[in-house]
This record gives C-alpha cells, sequence and structure tokens, in this order.
C-alpha cells in the first residue's frame, strides 16, 4: 500500500512539474525551420534604431508564401517607447501593430515577397529603436511564420537588455537669493578659538567612539568569560558516560549468551 501511494505521488509531482514548465515552440508543420540571425547586443534609449534579422527554412519540396510576425515583449521600458519598422526592399513593409499590456503584435499586412521553397530562405528585417525616456530593461523578441492561410509554422525567441537614459543631477537652489559672502580668514580663526568650550574650561576632550568601537576587553578585564574550559569538562564527562553504558551492555551480553551455552541437564537419560 505504500509503494502504490509512494508510485502515485511521483507520477503527480511530474505531471505537475510538466504542466507548470512552459513548453519549447513546435512546428506545426515539421520541416520547418526559424532562426534569428541578427539580433543586437544591446539597445540605448535614444540611440539609432538596430537591426533583428530572421529567416525560415524548410525541406518540403513544394513552395509556399510566407507571412510573418513579431511578438514582442519589454520588462522595464513602456511599449510606447518601442518603435518597430518592418523593412523590405530598402522600403518601409506595411504591419500592423496590436499593443496588450507588455506584449506587442507587429504582423504583416500582405505575405513576404519572397517565396520558400526546399534549399532557400525567408527572410524578415525589423529596425527597431527605443525613445530617449525609455527605463532600462530588457526586451523578448518572438517571431513567427505563417503561411498565407495563417498556419503557424515555427517560431523562436531572441533576448536584449534596454539601457535606459541616466537622469541628469540638478543642483537645488540655496534658500536666499544672494550667496552669503565668506568670512575672513581673521574672524574665522577667532571664531575657531573661541568655539571650542573644553579647551576655555580645561576639560579634556571626548574619546574617539571609533577606538571604543575596536577596542574588544579581555575576559580578565571583566569581558565576558570564557566557555571552553566548562565545554571540555562537559564533552569528557558525556564521553565517560557512554564508554561506561557500553561496556556495561556489552558485560550483559556476553553473560546471557555464557548462560545459554551451558548445555540442558536432567532431560537425557543416562546409560
Amino acid at each position: 500500500m505504500r509503494h502504490r501511494a509512494a508510485l502515485v505521488a511521483i507520477v503527480l509531482a511530474v505531471a505537475g512539474a510538466t504542466f507548470a514548465l512552459p513548453g519549447r515552440a513546435s512546428a506545426v508543420e515539421p520541416g520547418f525551420e526559424v532562426r534569428i540571425t541578427e539580433l543586437p547586443a544591446t539597445f540605448g534609449a535614444g540611440a539609432e534604431s538596430r537591426a533583428l534579422t530572421v529567416v525560415v527554412s524548410s525541406d518540403k519540396r513544394r513552395c509556399i508564401k510566407v507571412r510573418w510576425a513579431l511578438l514582442l515583449q519589454v520588462d522595464g521600458p513602456d511599449l510606447g517607447d518601442v518603435t518597430v519598422s518592418r523593412i523590405e526592399n530598402n522600403g518601409e513593409f506595411a504591419t500592423r501593430r496590436e499593443n496588450a499590456g507588455k506584449v506587442a503584435r507587429i504582423t504583416d499586412v500582405q505575405v513576404d515577397p519572397g517565396q520558400l521553397c526546399r534549399g532557400s530562405t525567408v527572410t524578415a528585417n525589423y529596425r527597431v529603436s527605443f525613445g530617449d525616456d525609455a527605463d532600462t530593461g530588457r526586451v523578448t523578441f518572438q517571431p513567427q511564420a505563417f503561411t498565407a492561410q495563417g498556419t503557424l509554422l515555427q517560431e523562436a525567441t531572441g533576448q536584449s537588455p534596454v539601457v535606459g537614459q541616466e537622469p541628469a543631477a540638478t543642483e537645488s537652489p540655496s534658500p536666499s537669493g544672494s550667496p552669503s559672502p565668506s568670512p575672513s580668514p581673521s574672524e574665522t580663526a577667532e571664531e575657531t578659538a573661541t568655539d571650542d568650550p573644553t579647551e576655555e574650561a580645561g576639560v579634556a576632550p571626548a574619546p574617539d567612539e571609533s577606538e571604543d568601537l575596536n577596542a574588544v576587553p579581555a575576559a580578565s578585564e571583566g569581558g565576558p568569560p570564557s566557555l571552553l574550559l566548562p565545554g571540555v569538562i562537559v564533552g569528557a564527562l558525556l564521553v565517560f558516560v557512554g564508554v561506561a553504558l557500553l561496556l556495561r551492555l556489552r558485560t550483559r551480553q556476553r553473560a546471557a549468551a555464557a548462560r545459554y551455552a551451558e548445555p540442558p541437564t536432567g532431560f537425557y537419560p543416562t546409560r
């Protein structure tokens, strides 16, 4: 019964872990592969747009048309700070963008001009930039390749950090409109000589607190007593008691063994 219960618990744990972990992207139709071939190492707020390049390949004999979509997720910056342009033949390709929380979906309005066949690839080029007010964080790209009918072929995932602009340091204005004049050297010397009451009264200055914090009194000077000797004594007593108990137990075992080893008498007739 215990073995069955343990087996059921293991099966439930494995099933729970399987459902909890996100599954990897798998092709709806086998034989297709999407790869990110160009991904910026980092993005900078207010910097020029950088290129994101994705290709799809196939080992199918038939040729098909591809429609691209790009899922964009930000952690830190706002979606409003991200600008994405789809580039095709040195010009901007028409896309449709949908924002939902921290995720944006950029989908091609038309199918890609290229044709996906065996031994050839179809490429999608994007230009991505972040506004001047973008916060530091990271951005995750998930390009997807669909058929003209909307069937997902394959997808890939890539991630890059985003470096936001550091806020400029601002100096707080002084309370008065005009700066106060600096005292003359003679006035400073007189104030220094008269502001120390300890020197006038002949009282010794207070000791430095850092010296008191670093000084640790020994046990002979009133500090906490050492616990090493009592610990050694208690440990020795415990060892002694344990050895005595072991010897007593062994003596009892030997006496019992000797008693049971004696041959019984009076049960067998003598001849």
